[in-house]
């Protein structure tokens, strides 16, 4: 039976590109001053000697803020510097944040975690939900700082109202 890694690249060295562990069906949870910050479900998860780098593949994840729940998402896969904190998505992406009663899908994100940007793909398509309006675009970027987002392209979408 022939494996393969789930890091793609050109001319690297063996540490690089084969993984240091390797895990399947794994749930990892990270706790910070006794608080639950992160909930990781993966199918396949490929950890890099660098210690920083991983990669993964079927990827359910929730954050939390004292302890409560704030985020969930999922997608295929996700790549990761966790020392950068930038977060590589892709594929059947779908991320929902709970205090902004917000969620996004899409095909490709970047999440930089230090400056709290999200950045889908230049032409790939995303779905906004927020408070009975859905809107399509590309160009999406979001900022966690700010609690805003925007398209540079052409928008479509609905607005419901209750009345």
């Amino acid at each position: 039976m022939a494996s393969c890694s789930l890091k793609y690249a050109q001319e690297q060295k063996v540490d690089e590109i084969i993984p240091e562990f390797t895990f399947s069906d794994t749930k990892l949870t990270r706790y910070e001053g006794n608080k639950k910050t992160l909930e990781l479900n993966v199918d396949k998860l490929e950890q890099f000697k660098d210690g920083s780098s991983m990669y993964a593949k079927d990827v359910v994840f929730s954050l939390f803020e004292d302890n409560k729940l704030t985020t969930e998402g999922s997608c295929v896969y996700l790549g990761a510097d966790t020392k950068k904190e930038i977060y590589e998505l892709f594929d059947s992406i779908r991320i929902s944040n709970k205090k902004e009663n917000f969620s996004v899908t899409g095909r490709s994100f970047h999440w930089d975690g230090k400056s709290e940007q999200l950045v889908a793909g230049r032409n790939d398509t995303v779905t906004v939900e927020k408070d009975g309006m859905v809107v399509r675009g590309s160009g999406f970027s979001a900022s966690g700082a700010s609690s805003s987002y925007r398209f540079t392209s052409v928008v479509t979408g609905n607005i419901e109202s209750e009345k």
